[in-house]
């Protein structure tokens, strides 16, 4: 018999699935949020009685050829004489909870307790007294008791459906697992002659998978680096009847993977790829409300899926993206979102954001979920790695502010009489609470008193219940619920604790601030690593490789570290430092009209397509009211863009009808992930490295750096690593292939110090970059342009 192994909750559920997506559908991983309460209650309960076991190992084998089910977890609460086992639920409201269970026998919390009795059971002759603790998520001092009644022959009429059903998936499974194999075995690389470089990294990427150590790769766009680390990380997971899990910063950046794939698939290679997209951006409704009242995509989805064979429908198409589960869920009327959730199992590939991996609130469970065998786990590729450090920082950083309120009080006063005057009492309340901490208008490092926040969560959330269960209407971006989310995100936050985290009050002329500042994600993305077999994080901006092996949370001693050179010629590239130009702040105003200057100089010297990448809007705003160039269009990127907008400005450099300098801001959307092939660009001037502002809150970073990493490193890991990565990345949008040319204008003498030089990738310059300063600037770029025409 081959041995599969269950936890108690994906065992434990109906049979076959029914049930809404809402927060107590039973399904899926427990909320995080619910530990310290659970532990809290546990406390209590062993105060009552000291036979009281917490968190009780319980597990038994079921056999149904030609299987044997090892089903294992551990119960809230253990009682042996007389038997007692419990399970603890946490919501913001356990009477509705309570009445929900009453009514519903058949949920999966119900199923969850009766297996760990029925397991009891089994083991011992004895039918133990089963409850579920219903605990408020407002206050653990609140519970209610619900006695749970374990038939036997109930039960075991429920067992042998659940058997059935688990022999049926795992024989798909099974399939599944040797597909996997035998595709690996057939694998070949997708292109016939791999670039220089490209055989390289392909053959470190495997070599490096032998020892099951993390990986940084540096490697120069143009590498082919996307495929160069799928395919073997890919070869190297299906192997094991494994998948890959690949992370981008942003949805625009799935194309480029999505890419790889196809042309693995154009090769003959059989892999499914699953592309997940934000909730938000997928969901059939006007407010992604996951509520079966409100939405009917919600509403028995469980049910629908099971009933129209929808995980096997999705099972049958090679890659999955937004339009297509769309067209399933329009379909079907069941929520698309979840549907990509469902087809995780099946996918070899699944392509998504950051934030489906390290965000609080994330996916790891079901895309790190082993498929069959429990030591083996998936392969994590993380793309443009430079980006996660920030990036996970900025999820366990909240902030509440007025400025915030005053926003939505705009939109509540739009509601109805009932509803707005309430609410608009509430957001009172909230703004007193965040000017209570700033009495001396000072900014400062403070200690949040989480009750008082609390409290008004509480409220907040109750007059949403009331608000969703009226003849409201919801809206796009509803007023109520953002409040309510606003809120409730930042209070669940004010848990966070450790030296990485403090809490200021911030104040502006516009508005007074309440944050809590993540100095250092590391620890958080650490954690999540362990998920997966191998990790591969690379980009074109890894430099100084130290720096971001601590903040992405990497070992020192085990992590392998590895540099690629550009694949194309340097005469293809003219790369020029400009010092003579301050772009400091105190300095802009004085050395706008000659940043003006000189891209109206170099640009004339070839017409064509240029970008120009500044640290900011307003810096950017004072060059361009400088700027004299009648013959060229000029497009701005503007603080917020739509997708559409951006496509446009593309194009229009794509048409090349007339020369234009598109002007942006370093780590924009122009600035990364973006390609420009060809004479599509042909020169960009990387005006100034972007450092973060120098104020209250990034000095207490510079602080926190400097007790963790030292007082050398403190001021370079605040300030002028994360600027480079913008830096480099914007002067790496020019040459994107083997046939294309360009110039490259660094303006500021800040690029020849060495803190700033040590970032630059290699061959750049040989030996110093004072070898990239010219004494005859515009003779210079002529002459690389004429040997080009030459």
């Amino acid at each position: 018999m081959r041995k599969v192994h269950l936890d108690v909750r994906q065992f434990a559920i109906p049979t076959p699935r029914v049930g809404h997506i809402e927060t107590h559908s039973g399904y899926g991983a427990p909320p995080l949020s619910g530990q310290e309460i659970h532990q809290a209650v546990q406390r209590i309960r062993v105060r009552e009685n000291s036979d009281y076991t917490p968190e009780k190992k319980i597990s038994f084998t079921f056999t149904k050829s030609p299987y044997e089910f090892e089903i294992s977890g551990r119960a809230d609460g253990f009682v042996e004489y007389p038997a007692m086992i419990e399970e603890i639920k946490t919501s913001f409201d356990i009477d509705e909870l309570y009445d929900k269970l009453t009514l519903e026998p058949n949920h999966p919390y119900v199923w969850q307790v009766r297996t760990y009795g029925y397991m009891h059971y089994k083991h011992t002759g004895v039918v133990p007294r089963l409850n579920l603790c219903l605990v408020s998520a407002r206050n653990y001092y609140k519970f209610r008791d619900l006695p749970v009644l374990l038939d036997i022959e109930e039960y075991e009429t429920w067992l042998a459906l659940r058997l059935e059903e688990l022999v049926v998936e795992t024989k798909i499974k099974e399939k599944l697992f040797k597909k996997r194999q035998q595709i690996s075995e057939e694998m070949a690389f997708p292109f016939p002659a791999p670039r220089r470089g490209q055989r390289e990294l392909v053959d470190s990427v495997t070599e490096n998978f032998a020892t099951e150590n993390p990986l940084l790769i540096q490697a120069p766009t143009g590498l082919g680096k996307t495929v160069g680390i799928l395919y073997p990380s890919l070869k190297e997971a299906m192997a094991r009847g494994q998948k890959v899990v690949y992370v981008t910063p942003k949805n625009s950046q799935h194309q480029v993977a999505e890419e790889a794939v196809e042309r693995m698939q154009e090769q003959g290679c059989k892999v499914r790829s699953l592309t997940i997209t934000a909730k938000s951006k997928m969901c059939m409704k006007a407010e992604p409300l996951c509520n079966p009242k409100y939405c009917e995509f919600a509403n028995d989805y469980y049910k629908k899926v099971h009933e129209n064979d929808l995980v096997n429908k999705l099972a049958r198409l090679r890659s999955l993206d937004s339009h297509k589960l769309k067209a399933m869920a329009e379909e079907y009327q069941v929520c698309p979102f979840e549907l990509s959730i469902e087809a995780i199992e099946r996918a070899d590939v699944v392509i998504g954001d950051y934030n489906y991996v390290f965000a609080p609130r994330s996916l790891i469970g079901r895309l790190a979920e082993p498929l069959l065998e429990p030591k083996e786990k998936a392969n994590l590729v993380i793309d443009e790695a430079h980006n996660l450090p920030s990036r996970a920082q900025d999820y366990f950083s909240p902030s509440i502010s007025t400025q915030q309120l005053n926003i939505l009080e705009r939109d509540l006063v739009k509601l109805s009489p009932s509803f707005s005057l309430r609410a608009q009492v509430l957001l009172q309340q909230a703004r007193k609470l965040i000017q209570s901490y700033g009495l001396d208008g000072v900014s400062k490092k403070i200690e949040i008193m989480m009750e008082p926040f609390e409290d008004l969560d509480a409220d907040i959330r109750d007059l949403t219940v009331q608000y969703l269960e009226s003849d409201e209407e919801i809206q796009n971006q509803d007023p109520m619920l953002r409040f309510m989310n606003m809120w409730s995100d930042f209070v669940n936050s004010l848990a966070l604790s450790g030296e990485e985290f403090f809490q200021t009050y911030q104040k502006s002329n516009y508005s007074e601030m309440l944050k809590i500042t993540c100095c250092d994600a590391a620890d958080h993305l650490s954690l999540a690593y362990k998920e997966f077999k191998n990790v591969v994080a690379f980009s074109a901006t890894l430099k100084p490789f130290n720096y971001y092996q601590e903040l992405l949370g990497f070992p020192k001693e085990t992590t392998k570290q590895i540099e690629f050179s550009s694949p194309f010629t340097k005469d293809n590239r003219k790369l020029l430092i400009i010092p003579q130009i301050s772009t400091k702040f105190s300095d802009r105003h004085m050395n706008a009209g000659k940043i003006a200057d000189a891209i109206q100089r170099i640009t004339q010297v070839k017409s064509g397509n240029y970008i120009a990448l500044f640290p900011s809007f307003e810096f950017m705003g004072m060059v361009l009211q400088k700027l004299q160039l009648p013959e060229f269009q000029i497009l701005t990127q503007e603080r917020e863009m739509k997708q559409q907008q951006i496509q446009s400005y593309l194009e229009e450099m794509k048409a090349a009808q007339r020369p234009t300098l598109l002007m942006g801001v370093q780590g924009g959307v122009f600035s990364e992930g973006v390609d420009f092939p060809g004479d599509m660009l042909i020169g960009a001037f990387v005006v100034g490295p972007a450092l973060p502002n120098f104020d209250f809150e990034r000095e207490q970073i510079r602080t926190y750096y400097e007790n963790r990493y030292g007082k050398d490193n403190a001021f370079n890991y605040a300030y002028v690593y994360p600027a480079m990565a913008k830096a480099i990345q914007s002067a790496g949008r020019v040459i994107r292939s083997e046939t294309d040319r360009g110039v490259i204008v660094m303006l500021d003498s800040r690029f020849l110090q060495n803190s700033y030089a040590e970032t630059m990738p290699e061959g750049w310059f040989q030996d110093s970059p004072q070898e990239l300063v010219s004494r005859q600037i515009l003779k210079d770029v002529q002459e690389f342009w004429s040997s080009y025409e030459s």
